[in-house]
């Protein structure tokens, strides 16, 4: 049988022993179980969990240490252990050295961590397991920079039966007549018992309950409470019976809050309480990543409306007269991508808690995993569109740019007015045989947090026909249409029948509307109907920002061609103001019948995107845009414009302006220089191969080609200069300093150094053995991509030849550059700004040297980006560093070309 030592960093009361407990538990009859105790904090006292556990665990294969923590070393070499596991990273409870030393890479053991907490940050890791075991999806996010293998393990969830409420309740001393809120957990400032005692205070009329240790080093937290603790509350301290308060009290009220500094992870007792079927309220705080949405036993507190809290408690306790199957919600969508698919997901699932039923209504093909969501489906294929009669025109200006886009060119004034009209009067019409007597009007990009405000307005149609919120808008007065409620009847008794644009833009005169916009049409068919409710523009906005989330999809987006104020310069235009999406843009500039941009943009959010393409009148481009579903693959539709004389001249100053802010410069034809680095360029058939790609590449782009040969290094390498001089030996070996490895780093920095660079606006240093593995003029528009975000974004060198996968990535990713990247590896081929030679040089003249991969990251520390594409390849063959012959059969596909 196999061995598994845990450390634990502690066993006193609390979520990380008990998950221990439950891992115990099962793993107990497949391994020999041991365990290290390393630090003994119970104080004697917070021991409900150790028992259990002494219980569980030999006594001569439980170990708790003393001061002496080298011990651990010792119980490691005596039990030898398959598997070593944490229960908490070293880094923080270990002391550093003895950490180093159990994660020797001579291990003969496997190394497992778990984590039961969410706010270290992963860069500072410095200690690596074999295999990380974590306890939420949200720790597996957190460490995604980490490529080592993940799982998630969760605790279980084991549904008991309900208790004997009126019996346990009489057993514990309690009144049954009174509603019971319960809160489990030791007090800290995290779990937030002051709000709950709060609570307390604003409900007198239900009795709360507390189940938890008061620490001493929490006493600062606990003490100013106790002394003014409501009457309603009792603390129970510690239990071992916690089950039975679970099990018989009415509501189980969480108030953890958490912090940046101090987040919760998968707290258990929502688990616990999940399992034992108590209602629960708490905050959905953004490290559970809305895991809890699928509970129907659990609603969400409003993280900043204390008042709301006390209604939903008092609603979630006492229930009401509302008959959820007489009423439906009808989710308008529009899923012709995967993103607006998955938030129509999210807008059904926020929906399904409460018992009314659901309808889509569409106006394209429903995917069978929303129908299947859903009680009825309402597809209409006339998917009815117009040109809106007021807005006409769309701005954006940052410090860069000046952007109008006139929607009456290229057809950006598409409106989808009458779809959304149709959208609300359909499901109307056989709502009434249904039985469905209120309909409640959603958007699919609102995700409902608090069905409390939905029995809120159901209660107001007890009495009105319709319920609206009304704004002032430019066009005129409007009701919003994101968000409202009606009977069927009076939706068909106000709305007529319509079945083309000119029918619905005919309202505008039978209703007296200023446009023909949905939401402006709303309030003049409805202004006048007697049994109107009408919510204020402040409290409906109000109530909406607290009980919906918005996913904000506007399905407001414009392709188009702007003429701009660089000279010979066009803009091609794109704007999507979805805040999620899924969508891949596949663009493409053909100039003269030659393929001159080949770019894919993924589109995961609001993006706006711009270039600037250099023309002559006598040119003739064909700029495309084919959008695709990023997930799928699917195709969605075109935008093609083809631009010669009479539309540069004609169409295209009719389509909007594009006035750059920017440096002009950027836009004029820089001084480059390419430093190829070789060796034996007569010789050598990789760098022969090499010679001829690079040269012909700059003589096509004009960029200077300047052929550095380098002396091949055989001797040891110099230690005293060396910033790992133990690692220094005559031979390649695993993180080893080898004689290749300084004679590349001298390479690089001579290169680098050379004088005569600063004669130009950036210099690229290609290695001799790398070939250009892409279309020329495209490496050749990216390369002034490229030095212009390693200016904007404080970039030292930008690399387009390494792949970014597996790395860390530090900062955000700007077009498609990821910034501070880490490690640079491979450095074969880099751009560097003239205005960062002078920092680069100097670092070389006062730093040691190392691998120069190692140097770029580890030892001067340089701000690197990654192109997201491999533009050049290493060629497969001999490597003078390594000194082993290395192809694509070996190493990363990536990196190599095919031979």
């Amino acid at each position: 049988m196999e061995k598994i030592l845990f450390i634990a960093p502690h066993l006193s009361t609390g979520g990380l022993p008990q998950y221990l407990v439950k891992k115990i538990e099962l793993l107990k009859g497949e391994f020999e179980i041991y365990l290290i105790e390393y630090n003994n904090s119970t104080g004697g006292k917070l021991v409900i969990q150790k028992n259990k556990i002494l219980d569980l665990v030999d006594e001569d294969k439980f170990f708790m240490l003393n001061d002496n923590k080298e011990e651990t070393l010792e119980i490691i070499d005596k039990v030898k252990p398959n598997i070593v596991h944490l229960e908490e990273i070293p880094e923080y409870f270990m002391n550093y050295d003895l950490a180093r030393k159990i994660y020797n890479v001579d291990r003969e053991y496997f190394i497992v961590e778990t984590s039961h907490d969410s706010s270290f940050n992963s860069n500072h890791k410095i200690f690596f397991p074999d295999k990380f075991m974590f306890v939420s999806n949200w720790q597996i996010q957190q460490y995604k920079n980490i490529d080592i293998p993940k799982i998630l393990v969760e605790y279980p969830i084991e549904y008991q039966d309900r208790l004997s409420r009126v019996k346990t309740l009489t057993k514990l001393g309690l009144d049954p007549s009174k509603k019971h809120i319960l809160h489990v957990g030791l007090f800290t400032p995290r779990k937030n018992q002051a709000e709950f005692f709060e609570y307390a205070r604003s409900l007198p009329e239900y009795q709360f309950h507390c189940l938890g240790n008061q620490a001493g080093n929490f006493e600062y937290y606990w003490k100013p409470l106790m002394e003014d603790k409501p009457d309603n509350i009792v603390w129970w301290n510690e239990r071992t019976d916690v089950e039975r308060f679970y099990g018989c009290m009415d509501l189980f009220l969480f108030t953890s809050r958490g912090s940046d500094n101090d987040k919760e992870t998968m707290p258990l007792v929502i688990r616990e309480a999940i399992s034992h079927q108590i209602p629960q309220l708490l905050y959905n705080l953004p490290v559970y990543l809305n895991y809890f949405d699928k509970f129907d036993s659990i609603g969400y507190l409003n993280y900043d409306d204390f008042d709301s809290n006390v209604k939903l408690i008092r609603s979630t306790l006492s229930g009401g007269n509302i008959k959820p199957e007489e009423e439906a919600y009808v989710v308008c969508t529009y899923p012709v991508s995967d993103a607006i698919t998955q938030t129509t997901k999210e807008c059904i699932e926020s929906l399904k808690k409460d018992g009314r039923k659901i309808i889509i209504s569409a106006h394209t093909p429903v995917p069978k995993e929303l129908q299947k969501m859903v009680d009825y489906t309402f597809n209409d294929s006339n998917n009815i569109l117009t040109k809106h009669t007021f807005y006409s025109g769309y701005t954006m200006s940052n410090s860069l740019y000046d952007t109008h886009v006139n929607l009456r060119g290229e057809d950006n004034d598409r409106y989808h007015g009458p779809a959304c009209y149709t959208s609300f009067f359909n499901p109307a019409t056989f709502a009434k045989s249904l039985g469905i007597k209120k309909l409640h009007y959603i958007n699919f990009d609102y995700i409902l947090k608090d069905k409390s405000y939905i029995d809120y307005i159901s209660n107001i149609l007890d009495k009105k026909d319709t319920f609206f919120g009304e704004y002032q808008a430019q066009e005129g007065p409007c009701y919003y249409t994101y968000f409202f409620s009606a009977k069927p009847e009076a939706m068909l008794e106000v709305m007529p029948t319509i079945h083309t644009a000119k029918e619905y833009d005919g309202l505008m005169d039978k209703f007296g509307a200023e446009s023909n916009g949905i939401e402006n049409l709303t309030y003049h068919m409805f202004k006048d109907y007697p049994n109107n409710h009408i919510e204020p523009k402040e409290l409906f906005e109000s109530d909406a920002e607290k009980y919906f989330e918005f996913e904000d999809y506007s399905m407001v987006e414009y392709y188009t061609i702007l003429p701009t104020d660089v000279d010979n310069h066009f803009c091609p235009w794109v704007t999507i103001s979805n805040s999620k999406e899924s969508k891949l843009i596949h663009y493409t500039v053909i100039k003269n019948g030659e393929l001159i941009i080949d770019r894919k943009l993924e589109v995961r959010g609001k993006y706006s995107f711009w270039d600037l393409v250099k023309y002559n009148l006598s040119d003739n481009f064909n700029v495309k845009f084919e959008v695709s579903d990023l997930e799928s693959g699917e195709h969605i539709i075109t935008h093609k414009f083809d631009l010669d004389n009479d539309y540069f001249v004609n169409t295209m100053p009719n389509n909007g302006s594009f006035k750059w802010k920017g440096e002009r410069d950027r836009y004029e034809d820089k001084k480059i220089k390419l430093l190829h680095l070789v060796t034996e360029p007569k010789t050598n058939e990789k760098e022969i191969r090499s010679i001829k790609n690079i040269k012909d590449f700059c003589k096509k782009m004009d960029i200077k080609y300047d052929q550095k040969i380098n002396k091949i290094w055989k001797k040891t390498p110099p230690t005293s200069t060396c910033n790992r001089p133990d690692d220094v030996q005559d031979k390649p070996g695993y993180y080893k300093l080898a004689p290749g490895h300084y004679g590349c780093y001298l390479a690089h920095k001579n290169a680098i150094c050379n004088g005569t660079n600063k004669d130009y606006d950036y210099i690229l240093v290609f290695e001799g053995d790398v070939i250009i593995d892409s279309d020329y003029e495209e490496l050749y528009e990216s390369l002034k991509r490229f030095s212009r975000i390693a200016k904007e974004q404080d970039q030292d060198l930008i690399g387009f030849g390494n792949p970014y996968q597996n790395r860390n990535l530090n900062g955000p990713k700007v077009e498609d550059i990821y910034t501070d990247v880490t490690p640079f590896i491979p450095a074969q081929s880099y751009l560097i700004n003239n205005d960062k030679l002078d920092k680069i040089k100097d670092k070389f003249n006062n730093l040691p040297w190392d691998a120069f991969d190692m140097w770029i990251c580890n030892v001067a520390q340089l701000k690197v980006g990654t192109a997201e594409k491999i533009y050049t390849k290493h060629l497969p063959g001999f490597s003078i560093i390594e000194q082993e012959f290395k192809s694509t059969d070996e190493n990363s596909p990536l990196i190599y070309a095919n031979e």
